[in-house]
């Protein structure tokens, strides 16, 4: 095994684990549901799965694009602050010599803006969840769980791969 493959194999885990604490609100984004590469009718990939998966009606699309454009500007705010935080800390990380008060102060700093996205998401949610019927807030709340279950398998695979011999 190569030595970049734990590395490798770490970024993974970790890029899934941070998708699967995303809520549905942290998926969905102010775009029409659509086919093709056309950007005005484009819509990302979890928007369409949600909209599959929990059945949404025309009605509740139009109502939950319209929550999310609300949001657009806070929501394209934070998603650049978090691109641009992650950018620091991984320089941090990657800089010589060592400064472990530059790579403390990066994570404190994405620390913040992940709380900052955090509180956004919540935010979005409680506007969102109110359209959703009760079998539809069912569903949603039976596929968190599967997500999170898939992801504490994985970190328990990851965590046997670390202490096996070889």
């Amino acid at each position: 095994m190569s030595i970049g493959m734990p590395r490798r194999i770490f970024l993974l885990v970790a890029g899934v684990a941070a998708l699967t604490g995303l809520s549905l609100a942290g998926y969905l984004v102010a775009h029409e549901t659509g086919g093709g590469p056309d950007v005005s009718g484009w819509a990302p990939r979890p928007y369409r799965r949600a909209v599959r998966m929990l059945a949404l009606t025309p009605d509740q699309q139009t109502k939950i694009r319209g929550i999310l454009k609300n949001h657009a500007d806070e929501i394209l705010a934070q998603r650049k602050a978090g691109a641009d935080s992650r950018r620091a800390l991984h320089a941090a990380q990657l800089s010589q010599p060592l400064d472990e008060n530059a790579i403390r102060d990066s994570a404190r700093r994405l620390g913040e803006v992940r709380a900052d996205g955090a509180v956004l998401r919540a935010k979005i949610r409680s506007e969102i969840w109110p359209l959703l019927t009760p079998d539809q807030q069912e569903k949603a709340l039976t596929l968190r769980t599967r997500r999170g279950d898939r992801a504490q398998k994985r970190q328990e695979a990851f965590e046997r791969w670390l202490r096996q011999d070889g």
